[in-house]
């Protein structure tokens, strides 16, 4: 397992503040007031998500749905990275054979407790919750099939890092499938001076060329985005990438 270096102060200030807003959105049960429009804009299929119970529907925070692009359904072990409450890995979790896995990694543990709550009551894949930072992932080499990620790459301090554990911890052709944020030009100001735009999701967004080349750094192959389209003052785009 590769060793990476500790977090730096600044990326552990940054880190503790992602930890904590998390944590008070799970606990106050705050995600979105209009979770309904943003999951089904996002990409979320409408009859699948109206027949979620209230509290587990709500927890919807993402900016697409990297899932809807698995199509392939036979795999043993998913990685949902910076799972959130649970929708993607209860997704996930509903559509693989019994004998399956999906992991949900999140930093923040009271979300973990969220997405036990997503995920008692369906029936597929085993789903296994885990502490875990996407920069240093507890997680043996080469275990994952698929690693989806919805709007949580662009939260990791250290891209680089984040990149290499997820094609560390893929098999050889192992693919990664995200959604995820990227900007044109410079953030507004006043997101540059809001000490909580790391905590918020925004204040780590790259450019796509940026972005493409730490996914090459990390060695992937066949990068693509796609589906460009306005996600607040930046845009949101749909990742995939092999090992």
């Amino acid at each position: 397992m590769t060793r990476v270096p500790e977090p730096t102060t600044w990326e552990a200030q940054a880190k503790a503040l992602i930890r904590r807003r998390y944590a008070l959105l799970a606990a106050a049960d705050s995600f979105h007031e209009d979770a309904r429009d943003k999951a089904i804009a996002a990409g979320v299929p409408t009859a699948w998500y109206d027949a979620l119970p209230l509290r587990i529907a709500g927890v919807f925070s993402g900016c697409g749905w990297p899932a809807d692009a698995l199509g392939d359904w036979n795999q043993d072990i998913v990685v949902d990275l910076g799972c959130g409450g649970g929708l993607d890995t209860r997704f996930v979790a509903e559509r693989l054979p019994a004998d399956s896995v999906v992991v949900a990694v999140d930093l923040t543990p009271e979300l973990l407790a969220r997405v036990r709550n997503s995920v008692s009551d369906i029936s597929g894949a085993s789903v296994r919750m885990l502490a875990g930072d996407m920069e240093r992932l507890p997680l043996p080499d080469g275990i994952a099939d698929v690693v989806i990620a919805n709007a949580s790459l662009n939260l990791a301090t250290d891209k680089n890092a984040a990149f290499a554990e997820v094609a560390r911890i893929l098999r050889p052709g192992g693919q990664l499938l995200a959604a995820d944020l990227v900007r044109n030009g410079p953030l507004p100001p006043e997101i540059l001076a809001d000490p909580m735009a790391m905590a918020s999701a925004l204040g780590g967004v790259v450019e796509e060329p940026e972005f493409y080349a730490a996914l090459d750094r990390a060695g992937f192959t066949k990068i693509a985005f796609s589906g460009h389209r306005p996600f607040g003052p930046v845009v949101a785009v749909d990742i995939s990438a092999r090992k």
